[in-house]
């Protein structure tokens, strides 16, 4: 799986006007290559990241494209990305609080993003478990709602969400940025 972003340009809606977060951007992800960016806080880091993804107001496409395998993703289109979102390209993104929806359990959110994709909950139930363990989450996280959770346990939580059904391509903003040392 590759990725290409090639001059991508995005901006921030503002109350003073459109602001300037990206210009230009371009770069390739070959198959099995891991890329990293690094720079001072405030540079646009998460701000690519998100555009690739989940470009949503106050950002806004100016211009550029995105391809994923080749095929240009519809960044600018919501609706249209959540065919891409999850299972060909996912973000684990670097505020987990922010992530989930506090009204629903965490469970039902899990529920709710396998039946996007026509993947039965209970199917997928063991696979999950398996995940939770990995990062040493209990079960019963599924039955608790995100305000319920420490920080680095949503952030865990998020990140078995954003690789449960096996994305092709994954963005991972400061992942470790919420977790304990341990």
């Amino acid at each position: 799986m590759s990725l290409q972003a090639e001059n991508l340009t995005v901006y921030y809606q503002t109350l003073h006007g459109d602001a300037r977060a990206l210009e230009d951007a371009t770069f390739s992800v070959a198959d099995g290559e891991i890329m990293g960016l690094a720079g001072e806080s405030g540079c646009g880091k998460s701000t690519l990241a998100n555009s690739l993804i989940i470009l949503k107001p106050p950002m806004k496409h100016v211009g550029g494209r995105v391809l994923l395998d080749g095929e240009e993703l519809p960044i600018a289109d919501m609706e249209e990305m959540d065919s891409f979102r999850f299972d060909r390209i996912s973000i684990v993104p670097q505020y987990a609080m922010n992530a989930m929806n506090p009204t629903r359990k965490i469970g039902k959110m899990t529920a709710d993003l396998m039946r996007t994709r026509q993947v039965s909950y209970q199917e997928m139930l063991p696979e999950l478990h398996r995940r939770l363990d990995l990062v040493n989450l209990s079960h019963e996280v599924l039955n608790l709602y995100p305000i319920e959770l420490s920080g680095g346990m949503k952030q865990r939580m998020v990140m078995v969400l954003s690789t449960l059904l096996n994305p092709s391509m994954l963005l991972a903003d400061e992942i470790t940025s919420a977790l304990d040392v341990s």
